[in-house]
C-alpha cells in the first residue's frame, strides 16, 4: 500500500471510529439519564471495540510497511508512535472496560480523548503534507548504506 492509500484508509476508520463513538455517546447520554438502553449501548461498545482494535493493528501495521525501507528516520517514527501509543491505548482502553452504565459515566472523557488523539495524528504522522511517498523515499535515500 502506499502512502497516500494508507493515509486515506486509516482517516478513514477514524471517521468510522467518530461515528461510533457518535453512536455511543448518544445511548450514554439516554442511559445516564433513565432510559433502558443497556443492551443497546453494550452492543454499540462491543462494535466501538472492534473498530478501535482494529484501527490500531492496522496503524501500526502499515505506518511499519511504509517505513520499512527507511532504517534510522523509519525507525525513530515507528519507535515514537508505538510509544506514545502504547500509553494512550492503555488509557483508551481503561476507559472502554466495564459495563455499559459504568463506560457511559466515562463516555464524554473518552469522546474527548479519542477525538483529540485521531486529530493530533491528523495533523501529524497523518498528514498529507508528511504521509506521503516522496517525502518517505527522500528520508531513506539520505540514509547512509549499511
Amino acid at each position: 500500500m502506499d502512502a497516500p492509500a494508507a493515509r486515506l484508509k486509516l482517516v478513514a476508520q477514524h471517521a468510522q471510529l467518530r461515528a461510533h463513538l457518535e453512536r455511543c455517546s448518544r445511548l450514554a447520554r439516554r442511559l445516564l439519564g433513565g432510559a433502558a438502553v443497556h443492551r443497546e449501548l453494550d452492543a454499540q461498545l462491543a462494535l466501538l471495540r472492534i473498530a478501535f482494535a482494529e484501527h490500531n493493528g492496522t496503524e501500526t501495521a502499515v505506518v511499519r510497511a511504509l517505513l520499512q525501507g527507511s532504517a534510522n528516520w523509519g525507525a525513530m517514527l515507528v519507535d515514537r508512535m508505538l510509544e506514545e501509543h502504547v500509553a494512550e491505548h492503555a488509557a483508551f482502553w481503561e476507559l472502554l472496560a466495564g459495563s455499559a452504565a459504568v463506560v457511559a459515566e466515562r463516555m464524554d472523557d473518552l469522546v474527548d480523548e479519542l477525538d483529540a488523539h485521531m486529530a493530533a495524528e491528523e495533523r501529524t504522522f497523518l498528514s498529507p503534507a508528511v504521509l506521503r511517498n516522496d517525502v518517505i523515499t527522500d528520508h531513506a535515500r539520505r540514509e547512509p548504506a549499511a
